[in-house]
């Protein structure tokens, strides 16, 4: 999103994000989402045996992780359905992944 957005603007935009995740629960699809937190997080690495943690994410980075959702879907295709009106697309993009179940 641009910085140069309005206050106005912005409220507006979080109306359609909750407006869009009121019409998933209201289905009974939600399962679960959260935004996440602006300029906080760690980076980890495996260093052979030990660990190095700096700070992160960077925001230099091409591709940020800005929250998820959690849809309960009958197939995919049927997650695509449901993210295709997402008002993050008017920003971004999205990705729609399976849960991997063990």
């Amino acid at each position: 999103m641009s910085p140069d957005i309005s206050p106005e603007e912005m409220q507006a935009i979080i109306g359609r994000y909750k407006a869009w995740g009121q019409k998933i629960r209201e289905a009974g699809r939600m399962a679960g989402g959260n935004k996440l937190e602006d300029r906080t997080g760690l980076v980890l690495r495996g260093e052979g045996a030990g660990m190095r943690v700096t700070d992160g994410p960077y925001a230099e980075t091409k591709d940020v992780l800005g929250g998820y959702y959690v849809i309960q879907a009958e197939s995919y295709e049927d997650a695509v359905e449901w993210a295709r009106d997402c008002p993050h697309l008017s920003f971004g993009t999205i990705e729609v992944r399976k849960i991997e179940v063990t």
